[in-house]
């Protein structure tokens, strides 16, 4: 009976501690160093959040920390420097993944954003743009970035004239 006890606890405590069955495991991939792109844009992921979690500061070509995060489906939403991975203002502009990702209960999941798969305000060469209701989430997770409203996003200084 007591090894029973002990062993149900065991299970209890381990569940909490890694976020028992109903948590995934994400990381995300700046994968704009892919080598058959026909170009690597030289992002660097200032500011990443995916469904509620801050990964951080993701250099070009690296991948950040895996984190746990509930399951669902979500934009990859970032602020991100061309060219400049010290992220000075005039080099930023929101970015999201294409698509929503889904992460899965169980799962351990490395997103990775890349040219085909991202979105921006002013997009150049065909690239998605950002619907508004995802910008208007990026402004409001950094308003220290200073975004233009919606309406005027192409005047973000990181926006080629």
């Amino acid at each position: 009976m007591k090894i029973r006890l002990l062993f149900a606890l065991f299970v209890a405590v381990s569940q909490l501690a890694c976020g028992g069955e109903d948590a995934a495991v994400a990381s995300i991939r700046n994968g704009f160093d892919d080598p058959s792109a026909d170009r690597q844009p030289p992002w660097t992921f200032c500011e990443t959040r995916y469904n509620g979690v801050d990964f951080g500061r993701i250099a070009f070509g690296a991948e950040s920390e895996a984190r746990e995060v509930q399951p669902g489906f979500d934009f990859v939403l970032m602020v991100a420097s061309f060219g400049d991975p010290g992220c000075p203002m005039a080099t930023v502009l929101p970015l999201a993944s294409r698509v929503r990702e889904e992460t899965v209960a169980g799962q351990r999941r490395t997103i990775t954003i890349d040219l085909p798969n991202h979105q921006g305000p002013c997009p150049p060469m065909g690239i998605q743009p950002l619907p508004e209701e995802t910008y208007e989430r990026i402004r409001s997770l950094w308003p220290e970035f200073e975004f233009e409203p919606y309406a005027s996003r192409a005047d973000n200084g990181g926006c080629a004239p």
